[in-house]
């Protein structure tokens, strides 16, 4: 798995937290032999590793609270 993005956001009491995007990769061979990477599904999810979704561009939600998370630009 990589790490594509970090985003810093407000949470609904105010703290920052930080949302974090991830990808998974296969890393195989093509049928020449030569290393290939197959990108796959992507995961977003806190630092802390609670699952979290997205709303729209600027907000997510924390999946098993139902917390709002506005990005911080």
């Amino acid at each position: 798995m990589e790490e594509l993005a970090r985003h810093r956001c407000h949470g609904d009491d105010g703290t920052t937290v930080t949302v974090v995007e991830y990808r998974y990769v296969h890393i195989g061979q093509s049928q020449g032999g030569t290393p290939r990477r197959y990108p796959g599904a992507r995961q977003i999810a806190l630092t802390t590793g609670q699952a979290v979704r997205y709303i729209d561009s600027e907000t997510f939600e924390v999946v098993g609270s139902g917390e709002l998370l506005a990005r911080i630009r």
